[in-house]
């Protein structure tokens, strides 16, 4: 024995607008976390460019976006030293 409501038009109905609010909601996320990913490729090519192949890179300029991606970038790109970037 099936859900009722399933087989009902209402229930369909209710299913479809859930499916395309999950659907909404699912492209939301991805493409915020693919707009994070790219704002910490970006950083971590900056630092890159600026003082080389460091340790712990990826996760510098994972640490400088989640804190302020545009004050850090400006930060950078103006010659803050590494060991001020790196102090939380």
């Amino acid at each position: 024995m099936g859900n009722f409501l399933e087989e009902t038009e209402a229930g369909r109905e209710i299913a479809q607008k859930y499916l395309e609010r999950g659907i909404k909601e699912g492209l939301k996320q991805q493409f915020e976390q693919g707009y994070k990913q790219s704002l910490v490729r970006s950083m971590r090519l900056v630092l890159q460019t600026r003082f080389g192949d460091i340790p712990g890179l990826d996760e510098l300029a994972a640490a400088l976006v989640a804190a302020d991606h545009d004050a850090n970038l400006v930060r950078v790109v103006n010659g803050v030293p590494l060991d001020q970037l790196q102090q939380p």
